[in-house]
């Protein structure tokens, strides 16, 4: 994909584990233009964090990006 295009939407799925307890969050992301899938995955990993603040030190121990079609 050339950089500057659009890029589409993506469904994302991420689990954080602290050893404790765990959490999962899932959706959909539109990665602005340029974007990379290192890019997504922090983006996500800020959303995870935000859904689950006790596991900011958590571990990311799934994490599957794809794009959002059938």
């Amino acid at each position: 994909m050339a950089y500057g295009q659009p890029q589409g939407s993506y469904m994302y799925v991420m689990t954080l584990s602290d050893g404790r307890g765990e959490g999962t969050v899932s959706g959909t992301y539109t990665p602005p233009s340029g974007a990379s899938r290192f890019d997504a995955y922090e983006a996500i990993r800020q959303h995870a964090i935000r859904a689950y603040p006790s596991l900011q030190s958590g571990t990311v121990v799934f994490f599957c990006l794809e794009p959002n079609t059938l």
